[in-house]
């Protein structure tokens, strides 16, 4: 059992039926339609069958055993014979082609090419001098006379060693060429696979950066100016401190509270809240009562069942109102929301003394960020006094206006 299943591991079912199609058509030739014989021996009709059960049955190992299939299949080329199996070329193709293509030992590869091109080579020569008796050159005594009667192999043999040559070398050149395209292509896909996971690694870290510049800087600047209005309270009037020292500590609170959100968020892939018009509500409602005034304008259809909108709306306005806080205090944000079935539109303004500096922070490009995931656009400009936020955030399918 153990010497059987030595055997047969890694012979595919398929090389099985494949030699077993050409042993038949082999044999059925030399017993039948064309026999074959030793140019060597006489009455020697067991060497057609032996010589194509030899050439065709290491077929069933040319992928398990790619080396010594080959070896074994091309061992009786040395011998003339007075004809040639009909498949016998196309078992060649076969061996030395899955030779190229699968032996994981290239030197063994070499050596398995020069033993079938040396073994075959002979083979035709043997052929070209069968009439000088070449095996008697071997066994008499008087080797100059008998090396006197061999002859110059003429051009019919010399072109048959080379299209010999050529059966066992083209397709093990073939073979290992197609390794070669299927180690490029390997290290190909693993590159992409590489960058890909790079890619994603920092998008979830622009991700991470977006998130945690929207809720911390939002809560962070509530915060200082609480803490401002705080100390001017105590140095000039002590009592009324509570209410802003209470309003840093609510602010400090929800500042918690959101970033065990976005904790949930970046851990589970999921949102943690589903962000809806009663949560913009209160970050508007908020910001009024800490400091930054602000009025909501909401027209057409808010969506219902569409968090991922509502998580942008509420972001861009939550960094819209962060901003107005930080660059412009005291002026009154305008914000205005407009619900249509292909989309909905975020306006965000402000009266602004101090233009824009570009490229710095991240609130804009995170804005913009948050649009183009949803396949829309922002656009942030200073404009006759004012600094204007426009976004535009098409529905699912629809296209950017």
């Amino acid at each position: 059992m153990t010497i059987r299943a030595g055997l047969t591991k890694g012979v595919r079912r398929s090389d099985a039926l494949l030699t077993g199609a050409l042993l038949t058509v082999s044999l059925v030739q030399v017993l039948w339609i064309q026999p074959i014989g030793s140019l060597w021996l006489t009455n020697s009709t067991w060497i057609g069958p032996a010589f194509a059960v030899v050439s065709v049955v290491p077929l069933a190992w040319r992928r398990a055993r790619p080396v010594a299939a080959a070896v074994v299949g091309s061992s009786l080329w040395w011998m003339p014979t007075d004809a040639f199996l009909f498949l016998g070329y196309v078992c060649a193709v076969l061996l030395f082609f899955s030779l190229g293509r699968w032996a994981t030992s290239l030197r063994r590869g070499c050596l398995a090419c020069a033993w079938a091109i040396t073994t075959g080579t002979f083979g035709w020569l043997a052929i070209e001098h069968a009439e000088n008796r070449l095996i008697h050159l071997v066994l008499d005594i008087d080797v100059q006379q008998r090396a006197a009667e061999l002859r110059i192999p003429g051009a019919e043999t010399l072109l048959g060693i080379l299209g010999f040559w050529l059966i066992v070398l083209v397709p093990y050149a073939v073979g290992r060429f197609m390794v070669t395209k299927d180690r490029e292509a390997e290290q190909r896909i693993a590159a992409e696979r590489e960058a890909a996971r790079r890619e994603a690694v920092e998008e979830e870290r622009a991700r991470i950066v977006r998130e945690l510049h929207d809720v911390v800087g939002h809560e962070v600047t509530l915060m200082s100016i609480q803490s401002e209005a705080a100390a001017q309270a105590l140095a000039l009037a002590p009592e009324r401190a509570a209410g802003p020292i209470a309003a840093v500590r609510e602010t400090a609170h929800k500042a918690s509270r959101e970033l065990r959100a976005i904790l949930d968020l970046l851990g589970d892939e999921e949102l943690a809240v589903a962000p809806d018009g009663r949560g913009l509500a209160e970050l508007t409602d908020r910001a009024a009562r800490l400091g930054i005034a602000n009025s909501l304008l909401v027209t057409g259809e808010p969506w219902v069942d569409a968090p991922r909108h509502w998580l942008a709306v509420n972001r861009i306005v939550q960094e819209c109102l962060t901003n107005a806080g930080k660059h412009a205090p005291g002026e009154k944000v305008d914000i205005t929301l407009e619900w249509r079935d292909e989309g909905v539109r975020v306006r965000v303004g402000n009266l602004s003394v101090a233009e824009p500096r570009v490229g710095l922070g991240h609130g804009i490009p995170g804005m913009t960020e948050r649009a183009r995931v949803l396949g829309g656009t922002l656009d942030a400009a200073h404009v006759d006094g004012r600094f204007e936020v426009t976004a535009w955030l098409p529905a699912a399918g629809k296209e950017q206006r």
